[in-house]
């Protein structure tokens, strides 16, 4: 149902199912589909496609543009997952034109908490809890199962492990491994992220070889060009692969202690 005091441009697609409540905004080549929910005075910009069950809370701004010095207008894009809950006044912005996909994506069944910001260019993967003011910069990548204390926040090419934990305030300038707990101050890696490995059904002897995993990865007298010869020589669990998968492509080097 779309209320008549929502603003809506000729070229959207709405589902039947979706609810639009009054003072909504949805621009020009925007996708709604089934079961969405979009609040009270909330923007949708344009060239948005909002996945099924995902709630826009009131006063929730996505879609609109980079805050990028050489974008010119061009028709780049923001994707969003399906269940997603995005709160009042968080902030999720279309791709640049730097990448050779124009495309923000936020995957399925992510919570964005209260002014959290997702920058240009961003990729996050599914079940992604971004607490309140938590931020990303343009161009960052993040892992499935990331949980971002208030205030966290990443700069810009900054790729983020699954099943990582991120502590209030933590500041996030090189590449996190998966897995870990990063917190404190100065922020640091303070060891597994146990209880998220336990809450998605890690057995212990997966727990255990992770953390042969980690012990290896901050051994500093060990190259990072030589890392992955030697986790190779760990039992090959999936998410030791995944530990191995990440060290791969860094555009800001990685954080070992």
């Amino acid at each position: 149902m779309i209320h008549k005091g929502a603003v809506i441009h000729p070229t959207c697609e709405i589902a039947d199912s979706a609810e639009i409540a009054p003072g909504a905004y949805i621009g020009e080549h925007c996708v709604i589909k089934e079961n969405v929910k979009v609040g009270y005075n909330a923007v949708i910009q344009s060239h948005t496609t909002v996945g099924e069950g995902t709630v826009v809370c009131s006063n929730a701004h996505i879609g609109g543009d980079p805050q990028d010095y050489s974008f010119s207008g061009e028709d780049t894009k923001l994707i969003i997952g399906k269940n997603c809950v995005i709160r009042e006044f968080a902030t999720i912005h279309r791709a640049s034109t730097k990448e050779d996909v124009w495309e923000t994506v936020v995957g399925d069944n992510c919570f964005l908490m209260a002014y959290a910001h997702v920058g240009h260019d961003c990729k996050i993967e599914n079940n992604i809890t971004m607490t309140s003011y938590a931020s990303l910069g343009g161009h960052c990548r993040v892992g499935s199962y990331v949980v971002f204390g208030g205030y966290a926040a990443c700069h810009q090419f900054v790729r983020v492990g699954t099943g990582v934990m991120l502590g209030g305030r933590a500041s996030v300038t090189k590449d996190i491994p998966p897995f870990v707990m990063y917190a404190g101050t100065p922020t640091a890696i303070e060891g597994l992220n146990s209880i998220g490995l336990k809450r998605r059904g890690a057995k212990p002897e997966v727990r255990a070889e992770i953390k042969r995993a980690l012990n290896i990865y901050q051994d500093l007298n060990i190259k990072l060009a030589d890392l992955p010869d030697k986790l190779a020589g760990l039992q090959q669990f999936d998410e030791i692969k995944t530990f191995i998968d990440f060290l791969q492509d860094s555009k800001r080097s990685f954080t070992r202690r």
